[in-house]
């Protein structure tokens, strides 16, 4: 697949892609308590097992609706220009990015929050990790 491919399957709409007017502890805590946000395998993707976390873009979830039965494909690495969605940075090799993109289809239509900490146990779910000292520490 070339990088021109890549980016076409990964493009979305450009008004989906507005950062939450709230993404205080309270939205984050009510985020991560809600059921829906609980990955659910067999709904929400086929299989994401990779043992290194991506580098750190932001301190703050992503908040954003996804539409049902919509492919989508959140960002690993860290390093896409389309955060918190894969651009296809990860398939330049001169960058020598281990880890590759959590392609995901919505079993319904729904306001989720995307971890963008890349550092989550749930992805691509934000569930508080950016809460910790060290990855507030590491993003000024």
């Amino acid at each position: 697949m070339t990088m021109a491919a890549a980016r076409t399957l990964s493009v979305l709409p450009s008004t989906i892609f507005t950062r939450a007017i709230s993404s205080s502890p309270v939205s984050c805590i009510k985020a991560v308590k809600d059921p829906g946000m609980v990955l659910k395998e067999r709904l929400w993707q086929k299989e994401f097992h990779q043992k290194n976390k991506g580098k750190i873009y932001d301190k703050k979830p992503f908040k954003m609706t996804v539409r049902q039965g919509k492919k989508y494909m959140w960002c690993a690495c860290g390093q896409s220009k389309t955060q918190p969605m894969c651009d296809g940075t990860h398939l330049i090799q001169q960058l020598k990015i281990p880890q590759k993109p959590l392609v995901f289809y919505a079993p319904e239509t729904k306001e989720i929050w995307l971890c963008n900490c890349k550092q989550t146990k749930n992805p691509p779910f934000c569930d508080g990790t950016h809460r910790t000292q060290e990855i507030q520490e590491a993003i000024k």
